[in-house]
């Protein structure tokens, strides 16, 4: 019999398939329908059979096939069932020294490898915490001992503690993937940079305080954020050594750092990796569980309110034209509310005292109508040799000391040879104090108290110090610590150029602006990628420094007045004089506009700072998942309802501009605009400020009444 076509699925031998059965067949066999039927299934019956078998054979085969292949496609894909550490959100996995890091949907969205080496370190063994009272525990063949603490900081951010133990010379580097999102935390040294790149930015090598040498920041926290909300901090005061995207590898490695410890060798060291929804409340929660919560300040008590004027000696100026610059400031109109003296008023580094000429400016100027004028002067704990205070300071011992000798540790400060006041020590303390209390009593008229404000030029990775003074020093970080609380018992204001581990204290941290050359022309740089990243370490008060006179011509200087009268503290120098008229009208602007506008606003974002949240904040502050401001530098939140935008190169008469979600209203035509969109090619005149405020923040529509985009 010839071969039949296989059925359709559904398909009878009913109907036309039948007839034409029928159709085919000799006469001598048409002998009735049924018969027929009967007949063929007599016929076909045992190839059916066989067909049926031989189908069932390969349908189990493709079955147990596709089983298997899902098995080998699983098992490549994960290494082995997954066996989570305490909770769903991390994973570790022996073999290949690998911890992953897993989101709410169960994707991996952090990964690294303990212990990268180029030698083989053999197999790991487990152990059993007996303080944590759980097997998360593994111990190499040379012997330190690996350990994790998972836990949660809420229930949507969750953390481990990577414990590193029983270390010997040898100091084990840790390296994570960090080639899908982009990361902020990162110290700004090489210039403005918000947030890193991986294939922009490669940094070899990093060592981080408090025993280290590099110049790398004005603030250096150990906090590292993604723009997915995944973290790492090192929340222990012993020295790192960190790299990112060292020879275009794409990952962070971090270790401790044993040549900068004064303790050799250092046997433990522990960090954390946090995970949560997304970049705001990781940060928000880590921030608040690791560094100290920040003071409400009281800009007005603080003499801050309004704008500190700096008088600055240039090119040999006689120090008279003191009096000429409070003068000048007067005739122009403008407030006095705060002035800042230079380094000239003592004779000699840690006199603590008012030289001659100094004194009698004082006498001179701060009285009558500029008495209500509080005056700040620069200080720092160098204390010269052929200062006053030296003999007892030194016999007193109250400067600090060379570890290893126990001598006095001499540094070399402005060409003179100094030592460092130890504010550890309580006896040094008391000295200060009574020196500090001459100071205020001398040249005092009609009751007016002076100094009220110091700027505490720190000893932590700045250049006032030479890097010499971190070898076998007491604890730097400590002496800033307690100077700045000692000035804080006086009821003072602090700002500072360096801080380490001072969020709870209220001082004002300067960055200063840099002027770069982008795309041929002179740009501002570095004020608001460094300002952002103070914020992400936990520092809210922030003021930034004008750029020198000689790199900047007067239209860069407006730009960066229009900049900083919205941080919380403003400082203006005797060189914003010298340039032309342009500039004197708009600094009569800018004081008033920080008094009418800024101010208030200020005071009321400042509620916010007891909370843990920046004053200054990131464009994914309002929306941390729109992937559009992950990358925005050049732009700033003040509070959550004030956006700014300023024109940071030299020629600029309009900018593109991002406004996130809601509806914002320009300050200066009053035009409304709808949020997640960008303005192209806004129009900002020399003397426009780009400023929009928030007028419905739920509305995320456009609607008639909204002005469209140029």
């Amino acid at each position: 019999m010839g071969e039949k076509a296989p059925l359709e699925a559904g398909q009878s031998l009913e109907g036309d398939s039948l007839n034409s059965s029928f159709a085919n067949r000799s006469g001598s066999q048409k002998t009735g329908k049924e018969a027929y039927l009967k007949s063929l299934a007599e016929e076909d019956a045992p190839q059916a059979t066989c067909k049926k078998k031989a189908l069932k054979v390969v349908v189990t085969v493709l079955f147990i096939l596709i089983v298997i292949g899902s098995i080998i496609i699983w098992t490549v894909h994960e290494g082995r069932p997954k066996k989570h550490i305490g909770n769903k959100y991390f994973d570790f996995i022996p073999k290949k020294r690998v911890l992953d890091v897993y989101n709410e949907k169960d994707d991996i969205v952090f990964s690294g490898i303990i212990r990268v080496s180029d030698f083989e370190v053999g197999a790991l063994k487990k152990c059993y915490d007996m303080e944590m009272q759980n097997d998360f525990c593994y111990i190499f063949d040379d012997g330190p001992i690996f350990k994790f603490r998972p836990y949660d900081l809420n229930p949507s951010v969750h953390c481990i503690d990577l414990m590193w133990e029983n270390l010997k010379s040898y100091s084990p580097t840790d390296c994570f993937n960090i080639g899908h999102s982009f990361w902020y935390g990162i110290p700004n040294f090489k210039g403005g940079f918000w947030p890193l790149i991986p294939d922009q930015i490669s940094i070899d090598s990093l060592s981080y305080m408090p025993f280290s040498k590099e110049i790398t920041g004005h603030i250096l926290e150990k906090l590292w954020i993604s723009a997915i909300g995944t973290a790492v901090i090192s929340h222990e005061n012993i020295p790192i050594s960190v790299s990112f995207n060292s020879g275009n590898d794409k990952t962070l490695c971090i270790q401790m750092d044993q040549k900068g410890s004064p303790i050799d060798p250092l046997t433990s060291f522990n960090y954390s990796v946090c995970v949560g929804p997304d970049i705001q409340t990781t940060w928000l929660n880590v921030r608040n569980a690791y560094f100290p919560r920040s003071p409400n300040v009281d800009l007005q008590k603080s003499n801050l309110a309004g704008i500190l004027w700096k008088y600055e000696t240039k090119n040999g100026l006689p120090s008279d034209t003191f009096g000429n610059f409070l003068h000048d400031l007067n005739s122009l109109g403008v407030s006095i509310p705060a002035v800042q003296y230079n380094m000239g008023w003592q004779n000699g580094v840690g006199d603590i005292k008012f030289n001659e000429q100094t004194r009698k400016i004082m006498m001179q100027f701060l009285k009558g109508k500029y008495s209500s004028s509080k005056l700040f002067l620069p200080i720092n704990l160098a204390c010269s040799y052929m200062s006053d205070n030296f003999k007892r300071g030194a016999g007193d011992k109250l400067f600090a000391n060379d570890r290893q000798t126990g001598a006095l540790k001499a540094i070399l400060y402005d060409g003179e040879s100094c030592a460092v006041w130890d504010t550890t020590n309580p006896d040094t303390r008391a000295f200060l104090k009574e020196a500090f209390g001459i100071l205020q009593q001398a040249g005092t008229q009609e009751q007016t108290e002076y100094p009220q404000g110091f700027e505490f030029r720190a000893s932590i990775s700045n250049k006032a110090f030479p890097v010499d003074l971190f070898e076998n020093t007491t604890d730097l970080n400590a002496i800033n610590l307690h100077f700045v609380d000692f000035l804080a018992t006086l009821n003072k204001t602090v700002l500072l150029e360096t801080a380490y581990r001072m969020q709870n204290r209220s001082v004002f941290v300067q960055v200063p602006t840099l002027v770069a050359n982008k795309e041929g022309r002179k740009c501002l740089d570095y004020v608001i990628p460094a300002s952002l990243t103070a914020g992400i370490h936990g520092y809210p008060y922030v003021m930034t420094l004008a750029p020198s006179e000689d790199q900047v011509d007067h239209e860069l200087y407006v730009r960066w007045l229009q900049l900083a009268v919205f941080f919380p503290a403003l400082k203006v120098t005797n060189a914003a004089l010298r340039f032309n008229s342009v500039v004197t009208e708009v600094l009569r602007e800018i004081s008033e506009y920080r008094t009418s506008f800024v101010y208030p606003l200020l005071t009321e974002t400042i509620q916010d700072v007891e909370l843990g949240y920046p004053i200054i904040r990131p464009m994914w502050w309002v929306e941390p998942t729109d992937y559009k401001t992950y990358t925005i530098d050049d732009q700033f939140l003040l509070g959550n309802k004030t956006l700014v935008a300023p024109v940071l190169c030299i020629g600029a008469r309009k900018r593109d501009i991002y406004l996130p979600k809601g509806v914002w209203k320009h300050g200066g035509s009053g035009a409304q605009y709808p949020g997640n969109q960008w303005l192209r090619d806004f129009p900002v005149d020399l003397k426009d400020m780009p400023v929009f405020t928030l007028e419905d923040e739920y509305s995320l529509q456009q609607n008639d009444t909204s002005t469209s985009s140029n």
